[in-house]
């Protein structure tokens, strides 16, 4: 089997869609990247962002973030996220998106997600494989809202889970 099919197989599970958000030093940050369920206690999520992003480099500074849960109406969020560089724009300006502080952290909240999940760095994993780093984190804050349903990614796309997913 061909390294590019084994690479193709990774992108057959399904994930939700989460905005990782931070801020350090009055600069704020935040790209696309891939969260999961770690433990129930304590309640903890592994983020992987790649460290040649400006968000890394303030998680690296402020060792707390935020993971924004993007909505089923939001799915032109994960693509502006994904395609810009924060090093060259202010993601937030340029894309009119709507912040409010978190409870728990200093991470930007994204307004309008199903879940804010606002979190702070336990550990760190840098010297793994690729160009990413591994972070696990404590969450400490959290904020749903009911009335909306995830966006999940699977093979190259956005999904739509509806009404089955609402809590």
């Amino acid at each position: 089997m061909s390294e590019r099919s084994l690479v193709k197989a990774s992108v057959h599970l399904p994930c939700s869609v989460v905005i990782v958000s931070a801020s350090a030093s009055r600069k704020q940050g935040a790209m696309t990247a891939s969260a999961m369920y770690v433990s129930q206690s304590p309640p903890l999520l592994a983020v992987s962002l790649s460290k040649s992003f400006a968000t890394y480099q303030l998680i690296e500074a402020s060792r707390e973030f935020a993971v924004n849960v993007i909505a089923d109406s939001q799915s032109d969020l994960a693509r502006k996220f994904g395609k810009a560089h924060g090093d060259e724009v202010n993601k937030f300006e340029e894309f009119g998106i709507k912040t409010e502080g978190g409870a728990k952290t200093g991470a930007p909240l994204i307004a309008g997600c199903f879940a804010n999940i606002e979190c702070r760095v336990k550990s760190s994993l840098w010297e793994v494989e690729g160009n990413h780093a591994v972070y696990i984190a404590e969450v400490v804050g959290f904020k749903l809202n009911r009335n909306l349903t995830p966006l999940v990614w699977l093979a190259g796309k956005y999904f739509s889970v509806g009404a089955e997913c609402r809590i």
